[in-house]
Parts: structure tokens; sequence; C-alpha cells
């Protein structure tokens, strides 16, 4: 804004025949003109930045990681009954890597432990509920929760 106030100023300088000083003058409007201008070139820049930048935002709510495969880092994964939470390492649709308190559905029979993978299948208030990847209670929550239907006969 400066450069181009500058070379407004030195632009009606030359015209005028001296540099517009008066506020209620030509000086001020050299000033808000160059503000005028300033303000569009500098949306007309932004604008396409911010495009390109957007998917790099990161999605803040917490039930992007529902459906997201992790890795258990605590030793083991308490019930959601017993009032306990560990730790699973997630993998959020954008490949970042996020570390989240969770535990296991009061159904659930296999306890997974450190190294295990698991996936995301609820948000509780103060964590999120995983069950065991490949396990019984893998089939157990498929079979319950499966709502798309063969049409073909």
């Amino acid at each position: 804004w400066g450069l181009l106030g500058w070379l407004l100023n030195v632009t009606a300088g030359y015209l005028l025949g001296a540099i517009p000083v008066r506020a209620l003058g030509w000086g001020g409007i050299v000033f808000l003109g160059s503000l005028a201008i300033a303000l569009y070139l500098g949306a007309l820049f932004c604008r396409p930045i911010g495009q390109l930048l957007a998917p790099f935002g990161e999605d803040a709510r917490g039930d992007r990681l529902i459906g997201c495969l992790g890795t258990v880092a605590s030793q083991n994964l308490p019930k959601l009954t017993e009032g306990k939470v560990g730790q699973v390492d997630v993998t959020d649709p954008y490949n970042s890597l996020v570390t989240v308190s969770a535990a296991l559905p009061h159904w659930a029979t296999f306890t997974p432990h450190r190294g295990n993978q698991v996936i995301v299948i609820d948000q509780s208030d103060h964590s999120y509920l995983v069950i065991a990847k490949d396990s019984v209670d893998e089939d157990r929550w498929l079979a319950q929760n499966n709502s798309i239907q063969d049409t073909r006969s």
C-alpha cells in the first residue's frame, strides 16, 4: 500500500505541480484512492492463493476419524464401562497421524494390546470407541450395521 501511495503522490505531484498534502483536498483523494486500489489488488491475489492452500487446512470435526484404522499405543484398551481409556494412533483421511483416547464398547470380546490394529467406530463424550480389526467384534459390528443391501437377484 505504501509503494502504491507513493506512486500516486508522485504522479499527482507531477500533474499538479506540487505534492498533495491537505487531508481534505487532493491528499485525501490520493490516500483513499491508493487504499481502494491496494485492497482490490490484495483481494485479487489472495483468493487464488487461498484456494490453493484450502486442501491443507485441517478438518477439526471429531467424527472425521470414524471408520479410520489405528494402532494401539497403550498396553491394552479397557472397556468403556471401566471408566478408563487407552491411547490409539489413528491415521485420518488426510494421512495425518492423530493420537486419541479410546476405549472398547461394552459388547467387545477381544481386547487389543499394543501394536494391534483397531477400527474407530464411534465417538463418546471423552474418547473414541474402537474394535479390533479382523476380529469377531468387527464381524459382529459389520453384521449389526450392514445397511447396504443387494437389490440384484
